[in-house]
């Protein structure tokens, strides 16, 4: 009895450990959910209190004023295409890299494994970019994305490959298949719990990413649904109450997102970082 009073009591404290750190989130979400819904006198505070009357006029106004469809078109096409060239290239790369053990592939991998730790430069990237003319340009902020992202999903896709058994692919190659037909008829659909962990990973990186189009795309047409919540900040004071409306518009599609593919996370990343 007393060593089940005793786990019982350790779970119920690592119960409210975990409640106390979840707060660390909770608690600014709901600052900005309930701000979401106040007046711009009644949010200057930013305080976590209920407001006295539900404003949904305020959700309107950031979607005309701040011309959030527009936005969200923009956020959309440069996260999904960038996402995608990023699976498509790290999930073949990773394969010839963990199939083809020569001392040249340990090579690149030990380069693409250098890109978690160098940060960016956005003054070279400029430069770069207006030189191959591909600033103010959506495409090239999708490349940008593309090769940042690259270096990660490789070391996911490397790991998880590591633990699919060889004998797949000389099953494969005795049945008559190809190398492209191996890889995406035979290896991509085992891959499906990492592919879902890197698809997500790199969609909110580039999703959230302010700095990047901030600096790369000037034009206000071509601006993405993050910069939309310095559209209400004034010089001497800021409408709070539209800030944070901004802010639920610019977090919905990761919350989607995450509820979507969440149960792959764990599976995947815990498969991917696996070291081969």
């Amino acid at each position: 009895m007393e060593l089940k009073a005793k786990r019982t009591r350790q779970r119920l404290l690592k119960g409210l450990i975990f409640w106390l750190l979840s707060l660390i989130v909770i608690v600014p979400f709901l600052i900005v959910l309930f701000n979401a819904f106040k007046t711009k006198a009644e949010s200057i505070n930013m305080t976590l209190s209920l407001p006295a009357a539900l404003h949904w006029e305020n959700f309107q106004k950031v979607w005309e004023d701040g011309n959030i469809l527009r936005s969200y078109g923009n956020s959309l096409l440069i996260s999904v295409v960038s996402v995608a060239l990023t699976v498509l290239v790290s999930a073949m790369a990773a394969y010839v890299l963990s199939r083809r053990r020569t001392r040249a592939n340990r090579r690149v991998y030990v380069f693409f494994s250098l890109g978690l730790m160098f940060p960016l430069s956005m003054v070279t990237v400029v430069k770069v970019m207006r030189v191959l003319h591909l600033y103010n340009n959506r495409f090239g902020v999708i490349l940008l994305f593309t090769a940042l992202m690259t270096p990660l999903s490789i070391f996911l896709y490397y790991g998880f490959i590591n633990g699919i058994p060889r004998e797949l692919d000389e099953a494969a190659v005795m049945d008559g298949a190809g190398p492209i037909r191996t890889f995406f008829q035979v290896l991509f659909p085992i891959m499906k719990p990492v592919t879902v962990t890197v698809i997500m990973i790199d969609f909110l990186n580039a999703w959230n990413d302010f700095t990047t189009p901030l600096y790369l795309l000037p034009d206000p047409d071509k601006a993405v649904v993050v910069q939309q919540v310095y559209n209400f900040y004034g010089t001497f004071t800021a409408s709070w109450n539209l800030v944070c409306v901004t802010i639920l518009y610019a977090i919905l599609p990761i919350l989607i997102v995450y509820v979507i593919g969440q149960r792959y996370i764990i599976s995947g990343v815990v498969s991917g970082s696996v070291k081969g």
